[in-house]
């Protein structure tokens, strides 16, 4: 199965995503208006939608077409989880792009400027501010939103509680633990406090990324299988994959944030740089690095003030001392654990879809 067909589905699920969001009577619930624009912010605009697709994709490995309608409230449900956890991670990075458009809380910040009357330093707190209460409300929806597969649809209504208390619970604090971790990291500064090894980031990778994919494929076999069981050889077969493609998902887009295109990412190239962002691209380049170099690459990382000159020339040093390659051969290393897990699924145009999405985690450009 070629790409184009893998894209489409991409597409087509973007479309029913984003359907979803316009017709949900969850929205008149959300007051005022600035909190309105907020939440429907990012959902609305052109995104890969990977994460439904993953659990629509897992359903339909073990389902056939038969269940796919009725989880899509939960596919967007997983979407909303993903987003609430980038306008806070926005706020945390101070990243001002997303998707090639404003992040919510600087969108919010001119609200409060234009709307408001207020001055640049309050209007920034109020960005700030109303942002986190946006992520707080795209959160509720969540929970909302999966439980309608069981009052509109056919959904077992205790299988809908036993994901949503598993996403509430061990998927959420994985998560918030990866971000703490990779805040932490951003502040060590190398080398006097500097105690991370490579084992460390890919958990911080994993945590962050990994196992909302993990929880996406779970989601959707446990659906498309109807059964409340984690341990389900089937279930732990797609899990499995997920969560090895998110790492690789996650390792390409460390590379992407240094040599991407920035029209094609949507946020500014060198941001994980300026931000101090401990990568195995950072770690590897420091270990080949000599004495002259490991003081330049140390001058500029976590530099907030780094000019793009600066930038230019650590990216450089980060292809040069083989940093840029050696994750990009770890992000394959990944795939090739995942891949396997796809054995025991029978043949399906779900399962060469699932082929096609492990392929382009790390073979994207966006």
């Amino acid at each position: 199965m070629g790409h184009d067909t893998f894209f489409q589905y991409l597409k087509d699920t973007d479309a029913k995503i984003k359907q979803y969001f316009r017709d949900s009577e969850t929205k008149k619930h959300f007051r005022p208006s600035h909190i309105y624009d907020g939440v429907l912010s990012y959902l609305l605009r052109p995104a890969k939608r990977l994460r439904p697709a993953m659990m629509m994709l897992s359903c339909g490995c073990l389902s056939g077409t038969d269940k796919i309608a009725s989880i899509l409230p939960a596919a967007a449900g997983i979407e909303l989880f993903h987003t609430w956890t980038l306008v806070h991670d926005d706020i945390i990075d101070n990243d001002h792009m997303r998707r090639g458009q404003n992040t919510v809380h600087v969108d919010l910040m001119k609200k409060g400027k234009n709307d408001l009357d207020l001055n640049d330093e309050e209007a920034e707190e109020y960005g700030r501010s109303i942002a986190i209460l946006t992520g707080d409300v795209q959160h509720g929806w969540v929970v909302s939103a999966f439980v309608e597969c069981a009052l509109t649809y056919d959904i077992d209504p205790v299988l809908v509680l036993t994901l949503i208390k598993h996403l509430e619970t061990e998927v959420l604090d994985n998560l918030i633990y990866g971000e703490v971790l990779d805040v932490q990291f951003s502040l060590q500064d190398f080398p006097e406090q500097i105690t991370i090894d490579e084992e460390q980031v890919l958990k911080m990778e994993w945590l962050k990324t990994g196992v909302l994919y993990e929880f996406a494929a779970a989601a959707g076999a446990m659906m498309g299988k109807e059964t409340t069981d984690f341990d389900d050889p089937d279930v732990r077969a797609l899990a499995g994959f997920a969560s090895n493609c998110g790492i690789a998902f996650q390792l390409q887009d460390d590379i992407l944030g240094i040599v991407g295109d920035e029209k094609q990412l949507g946020k500014p190239i060198g941001s994980d740089i300026r931000e101090g962002k401990k990568t195995t691209i950072v770690l590897q380049a420091l270990k080949n690095a000599d004495s002259v170099q490991n003081n330049r690459i140390l001058s500029v990382l976590g530099n907030r003030s780094a000019n793009d000159g600066d930038i230019a020339e650590i990216i450089s040093l980060f292809n040069d001392l083989g940093g840029i390659e050696y994750t990009r051969k770890l992000a394959s290393s990944y795939l090739d654990k995942a891949l396997p897990r796809l054995h025991r699924i029978e043949e399906s145009k779900f399962k060469d879809l699932l082929y096609s999405w492990a392929d382009f985690m790390i073979n994207r450009e966006l």
